[in-house]
């Protein structure tokens, strides 16, 4: 799924079903700062409770953008969110990052060392009392694409939507290598 998560691993790991997913890569810039880098966005839906989408944005800059709200600097998400943040790591892969949770929502955001960051968002509808439990999968699912994500977002400009990803739909829009 979006040329990183095996469809299998989503199902058996984390409980999320995929339906339906949208991804894109492709060089950008900011005509603000003058950066160029590399993006990378993915949007899952899943057909199953207790789960809704997944959605990771890989930009240049500074800020992450969490959901129906105003654009965050990295560094103010313990702050903004400090009731729930906390700091994560992610083996092989340098940078710094949070996890936090805001209603149905888990986000985790990572900076990595080249000014590039990265913001995942899982809504998840189930009991209070499985959250914690629901963010470790959600790190466990993250922690092997956020190491590939880079190098998908500077490879060929790709956008692909599959609105039925069995496999062998996946596999004749994204070829055997997802």
């Amino acid at each position: 799924m979006c040329g990183i998560f095996p469809n299998q691993e989503l199902r058996e790991s984390l409980g999320f079903d995929t339906y339906w997913y949208d991804y894109m890569t492709g060089p950008t810039s900011d005509v603000e700062t003058g950066q160029s880098g590399y993006s990378y966005s993915c949007d899952m839906d899943s057909d199953r409770d207790p789960f809704g989408l997944i959605e990771i944005d890989y930009r240049i800059g500074s800020q992450v953008q969490p959901s129906a709200q105003p654009a965050l600097e990295f560094d103010d998400i313990p702050v903004e969110y400090s009731d729930t943040a906390r700091e994560v790591t992610f083996e092989g892969v340098e940078g710094e990052g949070w996890v936090w949770t805001d209603g149905v929502e888990i986000y985790v955001a990572w900076r990595y060392n080249d000014t590039q960051v990265l913001l995942a968002r899982l809504t998840y509808w189930g009991p209070d009392e499985d959250l914690d439990e629901q963010v470790e999968k959600f790190h466990a699912v993250l922690e092997p694409a956020l190491a590939l994500i880079p190098e998908l977002a500077s490879a060929t400009p790709t956008h692909v939507i599959v609105p039925s990803p069995t496999p062998e739909a996946e596999d004749a829009a994204t070829g055997t290598d997802d």
